[in-house]
């Protein structure tokens, strides 16, 4: 699974990121999550081909843009609830992913 991984300037979603790595690592999951920043998202989605975009909450000014961006390049899209963008509760956010992917 791919996953882009996008906040304002896509440095605390390095942390997330590297969480939900080894999140799927302990489940089993091949996963690679890039982290990027929301402007990058269009480029990103252009140089690579992912399962899912993943937005922080933080971000929401941005969202109706990378939504769009995902939309255009038939990629899945999730915004992360606050509760979920925490290193702790990458589980949780890993479990939503897979929920949205099923759908």
């Amino acid at each position: 699974m791919k996953i882009l991984l996008s906040c304002s300037g896509g440095m605390s979603s390095s942390l997330i990121a590297n969480g939900l790595e080894k999140e799927g690592k302990k489940r089993g999951i091949d996963l690679k999550v890039q982290a990027t920043g929301t402007e990058n998202v269009a480029d990103d989605l252009n140089n690579a081909d992912y399962d899912v975009v993943l937005l922080a909450p933080q971000a929401v000014y941005r969202r109706k843009v990378v939504e769009e961006e995902a939309g255009n390049h038939d990629v899945k899209f999730v915004m992360i609830p606050r509760t979920m963008y925490n290193p702790l509760a990458v589980g949780k956010l890993l479990d939503l992913v897979n929920e949205e992917l099923a759908k």
